[in-house]
Order: C-alpha cells, then sequence, then structure tokens
C-alpha cells in the first residue's frame, strides 16, 4: 500500500491562494486596489485576497485559536517569507469579518471548480 502524498507548507499556501483567486475570478468578484469588497480610504497595506488566504488556512490547518494561529504565523519561517507584510490579531480579525460574506459565494464557486462533492483539498495531502 502506498503512503498518500504530502505537500509542503508552501505548496499548501501557494495551492490555497491559487485555489482562492481561482475562485474569486469564478464567482465574479474582482480585487481593486487590494479591496474584494467597496469600501473607503486607501490601498490596504495587506491585500484582501492575502487575508482570505490566511482565513482558510487556519481552517485547512485546523487551528481553532486565532491567538494559536497568530503566534504560528509570526514564528514560521516559511509563512514569515510567504506573508511578509501582516496585521495584528484584532485588526486581522476584523478584516477576516468584514470579508465573510463572500465565503458563500466562494464555497459555491469552489465547488463548481472541482465538480461537486469533490472539495479542492482533502485532509490526507496537508502537513501535520
Amino acid at each position: 500500500m502506498s503512503t498518500p502524498a504530502r505537500l509542503s507548507l508552501e505548496e499548501v499556501v501557494t495551492a490555497t491562494y491559487c485555489a482562492l483567486d481561482d475562485a474569486l475570478r469564478s464567482a465574479g468578484i474582482l480585487c481593486k486596489n487590494g479591496k474584494l469588497l467597496p469600501r473607503r480610504g486607501s490601498r490596504p497595506e495587506v491585500d484582501d485576497r492575502e487575508i482570505l488566504c490566511l482565513a482558510v488556512l487556519q481552517e485547512l490547518l485546523g487551528y481553532e485559536s486565532d491567538n494559536k494561529f497568530f503566534l504560528w504565523l509570526n514564528t514560521n519561517g516559511t509563512m514569515k517569507s510567504l506573508f511578509p507584510r501582516r496585521l495584528s490579531r484584532p485588526n486581522f480579525a476584523d478584516r477576516r469579518a468584514l470579508l465573510t460574506p463572500l465565503i458563500e459565494r466562494l464555497c459555491g464557486a469552489l465547488c463548481a471548480l472541482a465538480g461537486e462533492g469533490h472539495p479542492p483539498f482533502s485532509p490526507s495531502i496537508l502537513i501535520p
């Protein structure tokens, strides 16, 4: 019996970001000046797509605690290099909440891209 392939953390992050980008495009959601939802103000320091990717990664990697996720995010070398601009935990939570309305649309788009009932990621391929 062969062992299932495991992805590196960098591969998981890249696959997640690409799947989200494809789903956003499929759902007709465009990013303008780093924003996925129209709102006042200048371009955000951290793009909404990065916030969305981090929120999905937090779920995929099984971090139920924002504090534990942020501790890991800020100490993991791979994550620090992939996401050099990071928000504080409270600012991340605010931005994630702002982007929540997109989640339902993206879930439908992800399922459509992968085929109904076949999510684009399987827990068996994720790094421990």
